[in-house]
């Protein structure tokens, strides 16, 4: 009885967190936390027909989906959203993605399949009494698997963190405790616990699982800010020098060749008299009126005179900008460019009140990207900062960046090209 009631509440609590789990991955479409959701879902459904068989008896079906759910497709999966979540190199994503669904579609058929044996009753049911030995040998192969998965990307995390990785050492902890979640899955389903035991440590995975994905995702305050970016801190702006960080490229310097005397001019040569001091001068608007002036440009545009007054949304008065300089891992150029390249495409389609939103190469810098953003005023900044396709920008880009800088503009004196008539911002 005791066995039951603590089954019932950890299939109450692992359903309230498979449910925030999954509504959360749904949101931010990220991989990782789509596999563990399948994680929660086996792990969840394993408690409930464990609930079930300490109350009415243990049968074929109950038996099958508890080990389907637990001893298969929960530390499968939790190994694979790991390496998701670790791995910086897509080849090792792919190939773990291949050997989950794969493994996952066998081992089910079998795993369904195949006979069982003995008798069953309230009392929970081990493996090695009740399977044979290919089922068996399925599921110690999933369980070793997991082992290592989560053990090798536990130390890759804790080693990258000692080298001064900033986002390594944001993940360690989350890392750990999803790493505990796998021990606990793989004790909990091996047989060797009594059934209270069993019980609580797939409870407790489930809560490890749910907190440790919660700790990995981008957090968004209510105004739709994000404070994923590395080396800015809201209050305090930005932080002090540590000494890692990306020191700027030195410009070779090129000698100066001394003025050489302008000759006597020779007898008929044609020579144009000095200007004067008032003739080197700028005019005061040299490049004519821009949007900032609030006067328009070419004829027919507003601003100038015989033209209707210009809107209050072509006014770049209180504009503000950012500009986030990426430095990106080894070979991982082109795909964040075609990540960048979306992000513009999107922006440019979604966002009428951002001016300019260019992505730019630094010349002798391959793995540098700078970003330079543009906005009419605060709230098409907070608008921006909330749009869906920043956030995916985001989570998709964190595997090719190493490291992220800041800053936060405010325009001046500036010339800005006009909006496109009927069409703001562009």
């Amino acid at each position: 009885m005791v066995s039951a009631l603590l089954a019932l509440l950890a299939t109450l609590g692992a359903l309230a967190a498979t449910g925030l789990l999954v509504q959360r991955a749904y949101k931010d479409r990220l991989l990782y936390l789509i596999a563990w959701s399948f994680t929660q879902v086996g792990l969840t459904l394993a408690l409930l027909c464990m609930a079930l068989g300490f109350m009415m008896g243990f049968n074929g079906p109950l038996f099958r989906v508890m080990e389907l759910g637990a001893a298969l497709i929960g530390p499968v999966w939790l190994a694979l959203g790991m390496v998701e979540l670790i791995a910086r190199y897509v080849q090792v994503r792919f190939a773990g993605w291949l050997f989950a669904i794969s493994y996952t579609v066998v081992a089910i058929v079998i795993l369904i399949l195949d006979p069982l044996k003995g008798s069953l009753s309230k009392s929970l049911p081990k493996p090695g009494s009740t399977y044979d030995a290919l089922p068996l040998l399925l599921v110690d192969g999933a369980h070793v698997v997991a082992v290592v998965s989560l053990v090798a990307c536990t130390g890759v995390t804790a080693w990258l963190a000692s080298k001064q990785d900033q986002e390594a050492a944001e993940l360690l902890i989350p890392v750990a405790l999803v790493a505990l979640a796998g021990v606990l899955v793989v004790s909990g389903t091996r047989g060797f616990l009594p059934a209270p035991l069993a019980v609580i440590a797939l409870g407790a995975a489930v809560g490890l699982v749910w907190y440790g994905a919660m700790r990995t995702i981008p957090v968004y305050d209510e105004d739709g800010d994000y404070d994923d970016y590395e080396g800015y801190d809201d209050q305090d702006g930005y932080q002090p020098a540590t000494g890692y960080e990306e020191q700027p490229y030195a410009a070779k310097a090129e000698p100066v060749p001394a003025p050489t005397p302008s000759p006597e001019p020779r007898r008929g040569e044609l020579r144009f008299p000095e200007p004067s001091v008032e003739e080197l001068r700028f005019p005061d608007n040299p490049a004519g009126p821009t949007a900032v002036d609030g006067l328009g440009g070419p004829a027919g545009l507003p601003g100038l005179p015989g033209a209707p007054a210009p809107a209050a949304g072509g006014e770049l008065a209180n504009a503000c900008g950012q500009i986030t300089v990426y430095t990106l891992l080894d070979g991982r150029e082109e795909a964040f460019d075609r990540l960048a390249a979306d992000l513009v495409k999107a922006a440019l389609a979604a966002e009428p009140d951002t001016v300019i939103f260019a992505c730019h190469e630094v010349v002798g810098g391959p793995t540098q990207r700078i970003f330079y953003q543009l906005f009419r005023d605060e709230a098409a900044f907070a608008a921006h900062r909330g749009q869906a396709h920043l956030r995916r920008f985001l989570a998709d880009s964190r595997t090719h960046v190493l490291a992220t800088n800041v800053i936060e503009l405010k325009l001046g004196p500036a010339k800005v090209p006009l909006p496109a008539p009927g069409v703001p911002g562009r």
